[in-house]
């Protein structure tokens, strides 16, 4: 089992003009399933202050993406995409 950095696109859940698309790097293992994925995320936010950011894990054709409540893009984090 090995580590690496992997960065999750983080989509707002409606989607207000203060909400854009954002990545966060994660430290999780090479093979993971989206429960590990929920589990970094939310300890992710949690480690920032951000309470109940988290709404859901989706895949696309890009892969995986955290989808983010908008309340939580009222504060500073991730990278902006835009």
């Amino acid at each position: 089992m090995r580590k690496t950095v992997t960065s999750l696109r983080c989509v707002p859940r409606y989607g207000y003009p203060f909400a854009d698309v954002r990545t966060v790097d994660l430290d999780i293992r090479d093979t993971h399933d989206e429960d590990e994925l929920r589990l970094a995320v939310q300890v992710f936010f949690s480690a920032i202050g951000v309470v109940d950011a988290l709404y859901d894990i989706d895949v696309d054709d890009d892969g995986y993406f955290a989808i983010i409540n908008d309340d939580a893009y009222r504060e500073d984090w991730g990278d902006s995409l835009l």
